[in-house]
C-alpha cells in the first residue's frame, strides 16, 4: 500500500472462466470511458495515458495482469488497482480488486466495473456465488438462504433486506441499490413476500431476525443454533431507512464493505499475488505461478517410511503396527487434504498375558541417509505433535510405577532422537538449520496471534457488559445519593423502578440524545459515528454508554449557566460534582497551538452553528470530551458551549474517531 494511503475496499473475486483477461479489459475500459478517459487498446501488453490529472497504467504479461487507476479526489487521491491471474494447475483465476485513499471519498462502496465484471461469469468468493443484483427469496427458498448464511467457507457478508406490506417495491429498490454498492465484496438477497420472511425469522430465532422493512448484514462465520454476540450481525431499523433514505443505506454499505477490505488475502492467492507481481516487474517466469501451487511430492520409498514406523513404536513400547492412510489428493489451492485424521494412539502399558514381544529396535535397522525426503514431513511436522501429546501423558503417570517410569525415558529418548534427526536432514540437505527454525516460529506465532485474537473479541464482550453493568450501579448510587439528601438517612435497598437506558451504539445514542436533551444540539456527524459502530460494533457498545453520560451531563451543565445556577466551565462544572457529571480528565478544553495555527487541522475541528452562535455560520470547536484517551481508535466529541451566550446551548460538532493531528497523520 503507498504511504499515507489505507484501503477502503478489497475484493477477491473467483473466476474459473477462462479467459479472465478479455472480460476484465472489456469491463474495465467500458468504466474508464465512462469517467471520460480513453478506452484501452486491445493486444497491447502495456499502456498508459492520463487526462485531467487522472493517470491509468495497464499492465498484461502471460497469464496475468495488472490495472492501476489514480484519481485526484478533493486535497486527496483515489487508487483502483487491479490484479489478476487466470487458472492454472492447483489454482482458480481469481481477480484482486483494492481501492486506496489519502483523502475524503464519497463513501465505501464498489469500483464501477465490478458489477458488470460479475455478470460475464459465474464468480464467487470461493464458496458462494457473488451476484451482480439481489436475489428475491420466496417461502421455498429459505432454506437455500439459511445454508448460504451457515456456509463454513463463507468470506464476504450477506445482507438480507425486509419487506412491508405497505410498500413492497421499496424493498426491492434498497436491495438492488445496496447490490451494487458493495458488489464483489457481499451478497444482497431480499424477501418476495412476508410469509418467505416470518418462515425465515422463525428458522433464525427471535434475535437474529429481520423484518419491518430494516435491513441486516450476517457477517461470516454464521451459525444460527451456537450464535453467542447476535449484535455483530447489524441490524439497521426500518424507521431509520426511512427516515434518512440513501444517506442509511449507504451506511449499511459501507459496514459490508468495510468488513472484507481489512481481511488478509486467502493464502493461494497470497502466494501467487507475490509471483504475478514478480512476472509484471521481469523477475519471474509465467510458469512460476503453476509450481507454487503445486502440491508437495508424496514421499516415493514407501518401504523406508514403514521401516521408519515400525522402528518408532518399537522404541514407543507398542506392539501392533501403524495403518498409514492412502495418499491425500491435492485441493485448488495446493493444499493436502487427509482422507483420515490418523494419530499415535495413547500409550498403554501392556499386559504380559495377551501382549506378543515387541520386535527390537536393532532388528529394525534403516538408513538416515535414504529416510531424509520423508523423516522431515513424517516425524518433524506430522508426528511430532503427537510424541509430545504423548510424553505429557507419561509424565502424568511417571510416579505409578516402575515400567511407566521406563516408558517415558524411553520417549524422551526419542524425542532426542527425532529432533537430531531433524537437523542431520537439514545439513545432509544443505537446509539452514536457521531458517528452518524461523518458519517453525512464524507458523507458532501465527497461530498465537489467531488465538489472541479470539480471546481479544471475547474480553470485548465482557467489557461492554462490565460496563453496563457499572452504570447501573452508578444509577442506583445517584438515586441513593438524592434520597439521602432529602431524606438524611439511608435508602439503601431501594430502587428507582425505571432502568437505565442502555444504549447499543453510538447512533443508538445520539438519536436519543436529540430527542431528549433540550441544551445539546448535534450536528451532521452520523456518517462519523456509524463508522465506529460498524468497524467496532463490540467496543461501541461500551463508547456508547460515556457518550450518553458526556451528553447529558453536558446537558445538565448548559441547564444550569443558562438560568444562572452555575457560572463556570463545563470542566469547573465535574470537578464540582455539582450534579450530573463525568470525570474530569476525559475532558480536554482546548488544542494544542499546532493544531489551532495549521490550518489542515483547524479546518477539520470547524463546524456549522447558527448565525446566532457566530455570524459565519461556523465556529472551531476546540474543547473535546476523550471517551477513550489513548490507544486506537480513540473516540472524541467536539462541543462548542453556548451555554451562556445567546442560544443558551451546548453545539456538538463531531462524535467519532480522533480528528487528524500531528500524531495521527
Amino acid at each position: 500500500m503507498p504511504p499515507n494511503m489505507s484501503r477502503v475496499y478489497q475484493a477477491v473475486l473467483r473466476d474459473k472462466s477462462a479467459p479472465i483477461s478479455l472480460r476484465l479489459r472489456r469491463t474495465f475500459g467500458d468504466w474508464l470511458v465512462a469517467k471520460g478517459l480513453p478506452a484501452p487498446e486491445a493486444g497491447k501488453p502495456s499502456q498508459e495515458f492520463e487526462a485531467d490529472g487522472t493517470r491509468v497504467r495497464m499492465d498484461r504479461k502471460a497469464d496475468c495482469g495488472r490495472y492501476v487507476l489514480e484519481e485526484p479526489r478533493g486535497e486527496g487521491r483515489l487508487r483502483t488497482q487491479v490484479t489478476y491471474a487466470e487458472s492454472v494447475p492447483g489454482m482458480t483465476g481469481w481477480v484482486v480488486v483494492r481501492v486506496e485513499e489519502d483523502g475524503e471519498t464519497d463513501g465505501w462502496h464498489a469500483p464501477g466495473f465490478v458489477q458488470p465484471y460479475l455478470r460475464t461469469a459465474r464468480i464467487t468468493d470461493g464458496a458462494v456465488h457473488l451476484t451482480d443484483t439481489a436475489d428475491a427469496i420466496d417461502e421455498d427458498d429459505v432454506h437455500r438462504l439459511v445454508g448460504l448464511l451457515s456456509q463454513r467457507d463463507r468470506r464476504v457478508p450477506v445482507v438480507v433486506v425486509s419487506v412491508v406490506p405497505h410498500d413492497p417495491q421499496g424493498a426491492r429498490a434498497r436491495a438492488e441499490r445496496l447490490s451494487g454498492a458493495v458488489a464483489g465484496v457481499g451478497v444482497v438477497v431480499r424477501f418476495a413476500d412476508l410469509h418467505a420472511q416470518d418462515r425465515f425469522n422463525e428458522a433464525m430465532g427471535p434475535r437474529l431476525g429481520v423484518f419491518g422493512g430494516g435491513v441486516r448484514t450476517y457477517v461470516a462465520s454464521f451459525e444460527p443454533a451456537t450464535e453467542s454476540y447476535p449484535d455483530r450481525h447489524r441490524p439497521m431499523g426500518g424507521p431509520m431507512i426511512r427516515r434518512q433514505g440513501d444517506r442509511a443505506l449507504a451506511l449499511v454499505a459501507g459496514g459490508t464493505v468495510g468488513e472484507t477490505c481489512r481481511r488478509p488475502l486467502p493464502d493461494d492467492v497470497q502466494r501467487a499475488y507475490r509471483i504475478v507481481s514478480r512476472i509484471l516487474a521481469g523477475k519471474a517466469q509465467a510458469g512460476d505461478i503453476a509450481e507454487a501451487m503445486a502440491p508437495r511430492p508424496v514421499p516415493a520409498d514407501s518401504d523406508q517410511s514403514e521401516r521408519l514406523r515400525r522402528w518408532m513404536l518399537a522404541m514407543n513400547g507398542r506392539s501392533e503396527p501403524l495403518t498409514m492412510p492412502p495418499a491425500a489428493p491435492a485441493t485448488a489451492s495446493g493444499e493436502r487434504v487427509p482422507e483420515g485424521d490418523v494419530r499415535i494412539a495413547p500409550v498403554v502399558v501392556p499386559e504380559p498375558a495377551t501382549t506378543t514381544p515387541s520386535p527390537r529396535p536393532e532388528q529394525l535397522s534403516f538408513d538416515v541417509e535414504g529416510l531424509a525426503r520423508t523423516v522431515a514431513d513424517v516425524v518433524a511436522r506430522e508426528l511430532r505433535g503427537e510424541l509430545e501429546a504423548a510424553l505429557d501423558l507419561a509424565a502424568a503417570s511417571a510416579g505409578k510405577g516402575s515400567e511407566n517410569g521406563e516408558m517415558l525415558r524411553r520417549m524422551r529418548t526419542l524425542g532426542a532422537h527425532v529432533e537430531g534427526l531433524r537437523d542431520l536432514i537439514a545439513v545432509r540437505q544443505g537446509g539452514d538449520p536457521l531458517l528452518a527454525e524461523a518458519e517453525d516460529e512464524s507458523d507458532r506465532l501465527a497461530g498465537e496471534i489467531d488465538r489472541l485474537r479470539a480471546e481479544h473479541e471475547i474480553l470485548q464482550e465482557e467489557y461492554a457488559e462490565a460496563v453496563a453493568a457499572a452504570r447501573k450501579l452508578e444509577e442506583r448510587v445517584r438515586w441513593l445519593e438524592t434520597r439521602l439528601a432529602e431524606a438524611g438517612q439511608p435508602a439503601f435497598g431501594l430502587s428507582s423502578g425505571e432502568p437505565p437506558f442502555e444504549p447499543t451504539s453510538l447512533m443508538d445514542a445520539l438519536n436519543l440524545a436529540r430527542e431528549t436533551l433540550v441544551r445539546v444540539e448535534i450536528g451532521d456527524t452520523d456518517a462519523e459515528a456509524t463508522k465506529l459502530d460498524l468497524a467496532y460494533p463490540t467496543l461501541a457498545r461500551a463508547w456508547a454508554s460515556k457518550t450518553w453520560d458526556a451528553l447529558r451531563a453536558l446537558d445538565a451543565f448548559a441547564q444550569a449557566r443558562s438560568v444562572g445556577e452555575f457560572a463556570g466551565g463545563f470542566f469547573d462544572w465535574c470537578r464540582s460534582s455539582a450534579g450530573l457529571t463525568i470525570p474530569a480528565g476525559m475532558i480536554a478544553m482546548s488544542e494544542s497551538r499546532t493544531v489551532t495555527t495549521n490550518g489542515k487541522y483547524s479546518a477539520r475541528r470547524t463546524f456549522p452553528v447558527p448565525e446566532a452562535v457566530h455570524p459565519s455560520g461556523k465556529v472551531l470547536m476546540e474543547a473535546h470530551i476523550k471517551i477513550r484517551k489513548g490507544g486506537y481508535p480513540a473516540p472524541r466529541i467536539h462541543f462548542h458551549d453556548d451555554s451562556g451566550g445567546s442560544t443558551g446551548k451546548i453545539w456538538v460538532g463531531h462524535v467519532g474517531d480522533h480528528l487528524p493531528n500531528t500524531h495521527t497523520n
